[in-house]
């Protein structure tokens, strides 16, 4: 019996086929793209969306004596300004939120009225001093920016100090100017920054350091301090006598 002519072409056909299918078959399974966390998402869509909150990061800013509780409210949302009785009477702005959180205190604490100041201390806090001061900003920065050495109270022996209204003080070779950190046309209040050291070892190591006084960035005693003293917190006041006009 002779074979069918088609079965030679069925044939044919069937193995071509299996060698198409065999071709199109991947080597190898082809990588995953790396998933996002949702932290990590999170955390990017915070930096490419400022809030318009941000604005207002900046001290001294337009803050006044005249800022009311009720500004702040408006500024930031009632929620994110809570009002604190202990230890103190305060108003913490952002309280859970670590690189926006600021404190604020009144005169009348109780009553939370008469704006006082405002002071931030978290460590890459998204606050800023007046040209970018920040917290971690070492002395030697701080005395580039304002252009001229400032004074500072000394409070212990580690150290720890504190600046304020002395931005610009009156040296035998001052020419009389000003400082940029001092108070500026338009500005209602005083900047301040706390200062502290990132190594206490080197702190231990040089001797006759002062305590309890005011001293000048330009002293000597602090030459090899002035990359090693940061500023730890920066703030902005007034005093009750002040007549800003």
């Amino acid at each position: 019996m002779n074979p069918s002519p088609l079965l030679p072409l069925a044939c044919a056909l069937v193995m071509g086929a299996a060698i198409v299918l065999a071709s199109c078959k991947p080597d190898a399974k082809p990588a995953e793209a790396p998933k996002e966390t949702p932290a990590a998402a999170a955390e990017t869509k915070a930096e490419a969306t400022p809030t318009a909150a941000d604005a207002f990061l900046v001290l001294p800013g337009d803050y006044a004596e005249s800022t009311t509780l009720a500004d702040l409210e408006a500024r930031f949302g009632k929620a994110n300004v809570r009002k604190e009785t202990t230890p103190e009477p305060r108003v913490v702005l952002f309280p859970d939120d670590p690189s926006r959180r600021a404190y604020v205190t009144f005169y009348e604490d109780e009553e939370f009225e008469h704006f006082a100041g405002i002071s931030v201390t978290d460590a890459g806090s998204r606050w800023r001093g007046k040209h970018g001061v920040h917290i971690g900003m070492t002395m030697a920065k701080l005395q580039a920016l304002n252009r001229k050495p400032f004074l500072f109270w000394v409070d212990n022996e580690q150290q720890h100090s504190r600046a304020h209204d002395g931005w610009s003080p009156a040296l035998d070779d001052d020419d009389g100017s000003l400082g940029t950190l001092d108070v500026e046309e338009g500005e209602r209040l005083y900047f301040d920054v706390t200062l502290g050291p990132t190594d206490l070892a080197v702190i231990k190591a040089i001797p006759d350091l002062p305590t309890m006084e005011q001293v000048s960035s330009a002293d000597p005693r602090y030459r090899e301090l002035r990359e090693v003293m940061v500023v730890t917190g920066i703030g902005a006041s007034s005093s009750l006598d002040d007549e800003w006009e």
